[in-house]
């Protein structure tokens, strides 16, 4: 299995893991938007400039290039957008999913590696949930959602009353598709998500089993935990003009671009009083879907894997790391809490590594000066 499609491979982590695809002799077509891709990111590598909106123009893609697997990148990702805009969530991360999925089924492509996220586990119920297990989601049956406050239609809303918005907009979308009926026991899992952007994700994981059930589709989900970092070789980073990730924004406001950093939230109930993270480089990113596409060309079943260090790390932490990277002392200013943000969420890779033989080897540390290397050699991006 040589020939893969890259969707949002111009993107942040789809063009890290381009450059490792191509590291290792696949031969790679990149479909993107460039909406927030740069073709820059992906150099000489086969670009085609197309948005999953436009099924047609996917087909057409799919039939010119004939891909064995599919790795898709290709979604919205700012959790406080997404409580304020969550039809523009649900129309990017989920209805064009399905029109990837659709295409895919009707060319027969039968692999694919979806990106997936920390986002769907929530928060903890108890003080064992951490780190998170990939079973979590299948375990926990909450009765109510815990979706935190957010819009929608410009009414305020929060918890059960916006997941049932939610879903009903869901429903009314694909009120055709009866092989997208929800269950019992898929609510459950959908309830868990604290932001809507998680909840698109769990979603598109919901719409894989379906996939693979009716049309054979085999699918490894990675969720992600958060990525910060960038390429060691200095080539490419994350060049978004207006960032959302901590570390970037800690990384701009050392170089002048912004006043100061907003800390959300110093109540929480951790070491220093702020929330905690799993931070993973998205070269060893990279490498773990290099390693998924050999584990699907043995045949295997669909699968869903973490995909972080095993180690949290405080908002105050990752700030300190990017002042040991840059030399510089970072200005920050205190916000309340922001809704969709989880108090702490740690990884357990252990799956992984045992199945995919995949471990992550940055630190915190590598990842601000890789980060920090690459953001201040390129102020303006690409």
């Amino acid at each position: 299995m040589k020939k893969i499609l890259v969707t949002g491979g111009a993107g942040y982590i789809g063009s890290h893991t381009v450059k490792e695809l191509q590291k290792n002799n696949f031969d790679v077509v990149v479909l993107d938007s460039l909406e927030a891709g740069h073709k820059e990111a992906v150099g000489d590598t086969k670009l085609e400039v197309v948005n999953l909106a436009d099924k047609s123009a996917v087909s057409v893609v799919f039939k010119k290039y004939k891909p064995e697997a599919v790795i898709d990148f290709a979604a919205y990702l700012a959790v406080g957008e997404s409580m304020l805009n969550p039809k523009k969530y649900f129309e990017n991360n989920v209805l064009n999913f399905v029109n990837l999925l659709d295409v895919m089924k009707e060319t027969e492509c039968k692999y694919l590696i979806k990106s997936s996220t920390a986002a769907v586990y929530g928060n903890p119920t108890k003080d064992s949930d951490i780190p998170w297990r990939e079973e979590f989601v299948s375990e926990y049956k909450p009765e109510k959602s815990a979706l935190l406050a957010g819009k929608w239609n410009s009414e305020n809303i929060i918890g059960e009353d916006f997941f049932q918005k939610f879903i009903g907009y869901f429903k009314q979308s694909f009120n055709e598709r009866l092989d997208f009926a929800i269950n019992h026991k898929d609510i459950f899992r959908l309830r868990i998500p604290l932001s809507i952007y998680g909840l698109t994700k769990a979603l598109d994981e919901f719409l894989l089993s379906i996939y693979d059930f009716r049309y054979g589709i085999k699918s490894v989900v990675l969720r992600y935990f958060n990525v910060c970092g960038a390429d060691p070789a200095g080539e490419i980073g994350e060049a978004k003009p207006e960032p959302t990730t901590l570390m970037v924004l800690a990384i701009f406001q050392a170089l002048g671009k912004i006043p100061e950093i907003k800390i959300f939230g110093r109540d929480y109930k951790t070491a220093d009083g702020t929330g905690i993270r799993d931070y993973i480089h998205p070269t060893d990113l990279a490498i773990a879907h290099a390693n998924v596409l050999e584990y699907l060309a043995q045949g295997k079943r669909s699968e869903i894997f973490n995909l972080g260090t095993g180690n949290g790390s405080s908002v105050l932490e990752v700030i300190s790391a990017v002042e040991k990277a840059s030399g510089k002392k970072i200005i920050t200013k205190d916000f309340p809490r922001r809704s969709g943000d989880a108090i702490i969420s740690i990884a357990n890779p252990q799956k992984a590594e045992k199945i995919l033989n995949w471990r992550a080897k940055y630190n915190l540390n590598d990842m601000a000066e890789t980060a920090w290397k690459w953001h201040s050699q390129n102020p303006d991006v690409f």
